[in-house]
């Protein structure tokens, strides 16, 4: 935005400098031009009263000297014609026949007074034509016609040019620096700071606030009305937080003592519909129990401030899979991984952690007993270098060969509470996947499900990579 702004402002200023300029060089122009013109009237008239004795008594001798002489020291052509237009003197031969030297003669011959020439730029190289009328006692003899190079006025106007656009140029560049650059800085301060704090606010950083202070009135009267939405934005969520980790928090008591009331009937009941029914109850009552500690987990996730930190992720994903080994095997099930050595992201601590075991427990609930596959892979953009940059990602992906889940299911998935038809009667609370998308997001990630090919379910962590380590610097 900066660059539209100076360019604006440039194109804005280079107008308003070549709007004045215009009129000065070509007043300039026209002061050289009438000056040449001046000489050369004076100059046309000088020969016309010695030509006016020359055509009376036929004597040109004098005449053609002064015509040569003249023609030598200012490389001019000098021609003097009869009233029939035939030439009479010619040092140099002149052709009358050309368009605009045959009509500066034919009004010289019908006394009219000579024009002056329009503007000659230094890329119009076409001579001055001036013809004098020759007359004696109001009666037309003939003209005398001057035609002279324009190259010295030429050079004239072009240094006046020069120097003006270089003056121009000095102008501009100084009004850019001195006064476009720090207005735009000014003004787009605040913008910059509005914009970064729309992102932080975005990724879930309400405390963040923006300066009232500086820039435009309109600009700070916007900063004002962001962190007045920013501050509803965090007291909301502030009071959802707090009612859930409570409410969370006050069922907590009353549902341990409900179960051990419940259990303590058993001893009472004798009957085997009884039992079967206080059985079900005390699995409900510790089905409500997980579904409370989700919750408070959820809770202290969402008020967690901790910021992104480096996190190496090869080390992460082998642990949580060696810690979940035992589990597999118990299960007859695979689990193979693809691990790249030193691979680094940056992510909120133990993220990394939860999702991987959010994700191998769905793998081994609903995989079906296939087998499990933890791959870690790092994704550039397609014309970078190689080097990691701000685009690149690290992607851990847990894929099995399960049923999966349709279209409409994948859409669904990572809700809250959110379970599949077909998994109601497995153990869980349908809370995992939507603290993992939570973590993720918060940590500048996300959590991807797609079907696996060719059957199955790709459930993808996708976190920035950490950026490269300096020179000397330990890795993370």
């Amino acid at each position: 935005m900066r660059r539209r702004l100076l360019v604006i402002v440039f194109a804005l200023v280079a107008g308003l400098i070549t709007a004045l300029s215009l009129p000065l060089v070509r007043a300039t122009a026209e002061r050289t031009i009438q000056t040449s013109f001046i000489g050369r009237v004076e100059d046309g008239a000088w020969f016309a009263d010695m030509a006016a004795t020359a055509l009376e008594t036929g004597r040109t001798g004098r005449l053609k000297a002064a015509a040569e002489r003249y023609a030598e020291l200012y490389d001019s052509q000098v021609a003097v014609v009869d009233a029939d237009s035939e030439t009479v003197l010619a040092p140099t031969p002149v052709d009358l026949t050309e368009p605009h030297t045959r009509s500066a003669l034919l009004q010289a011959l019908a006394d009219r007074p000579a024009q002056r020439p329009g503007v000659v730029w230094p890329w119009d190289d076409r001579p001055f034509v001036l013809a004098e009328p020759v007359k004696r006692d109001g009666r037309i003899l003939g003209a005398v016609l001057i035609i002279s190079p324009t190259d010295r006025v030429r050079s004239e106007i072009a240094d006046h040019l020069t120097l003006l656009v270089l003056a121009s140029l000095a102008a501009l560049a100084a009004m850019l620096v001195a006064i476009a650059a720090p207005v735009v800085r000014w003004v787009l301060h605040p913008v910059h700071d509005l914009d970064r704090a729309t992102h932080e606010v975005a990724s879930g950083q309400l405390k963040t606030r923006v300066s009232e202070r500086a820039g435009a009135p309109e600009l700070r009267r916007l900063a004002y009305s962001f962190n007045v939405m920013a501050d509803s934005m965090h007291a909301s969520r502030e009071q959802q937080r707090a009612f859930v980790a409570q409410a969370s928090h006050q069922l907590r008591n009353p549902l341990t003592a409900l179960r051990l009331r419940v259990e303590n009937l058993e001893e009472f009941v004798t009957d085997a519909r009884g039992l079967r029914e206080l059985n079900f109850a005390v699995e409900e009552t510790g089905r409500f129990g997980e579904i409370l500690d989700g919750l408070l987990r959820m809770a202290r996730a969402e008020a967690s401030e901790a910021e992104r930190t480096p996190v190496d992720v090869s080390a992460v994903v082998a642990h949580r899979v060696d810690a979940w080994q035992a589990a597999f095997d118990a299960r007859n099930v695979p689990l193979t991984t693809r691990i790249p050595d030193g691979v680094g992201a940056l992510s909120l601590p133990d993220c990394l952690d939860h999702a991987l075991d959010t994700l191998l427990d769905n793998a081994l609930k609903f995989g079906d007993g296939t087998p499990v596959t933890v791959t870690v892979t790092v994704t550039r953009p397609p014309h970078g270098d190689g080097a990691d940059g701000p685009d690149t990602a690290v992607e851990v992906t847990v894929r099995d060969g399960g049923r999966g889940l349709t279209d409409e299911e994948l859409a669904l998935a990572g809700g809250r509470f959110w379970r599949s038809t077909r998994h109601q009667n497995v153990p869980g609370n349908g809370l995992g996947l939507a603290l993992t998308r939570m973590l993720a997001q918060a940590g500048g990630g996300e959590l991807h499900l797609a079907a696996a090919d060719p059957h199955g379910l790709a459930a993808t962590v996708r976190l920035p990579a950490a950026p490269a380590p300096q020179a000397g610097a330990p890795r993370p």
